[in-house]
């Protein structure tokens, strides 16, 4: 497992690639992220920088890529927390410090 840290600090651990998809491990769960939403997550940042984050389940943050992900294909704002810190490691994208984060193409 490796372990990464969100844009708020906390830690968690993985195994996998952005490229091939993650999995996140939790106490008693695990939760996969496949490569097709993270593609989905790259287009968005790409498409609309500077965008919103949108992590927060609710309130549902509005014209953020968490919105997307639930509204649009049915996941968990959630997974941006997990997404975000790897491709920010990749030099993808950066993000602002504070709340709310927004998200800039690199």
């Amino acid at each position: 497992m490796t372990q990464g840290l969100t844009v708020t600090g906390k830690k968690f651990e993985y195994s996998g690639s952005l490229a091939d998809g993650i999995r996140v491990t939790f106490k008693r769960s695990a939760q996969w992220i496949g490569p097709d939403i993270i593609a989905v997550i790259r287009a968005e940042v790409s498409r609309r920088s500077p965008v919103l984050m949108g992590a927060s389940r609710a309130p549902l943050v509005r014209d953020s890529v968490g919105e997307t992900l639930r509204v649009d294909h049915g996941k968990s704002p959630q997974i941006m927390s997990y997404v975000l810190p790897l491709l920010i490691e990749e030099g993808f994208c950066r993000v602002n410090d504070k709340k709310p984060f927004v998200i800039r193409r690199a």
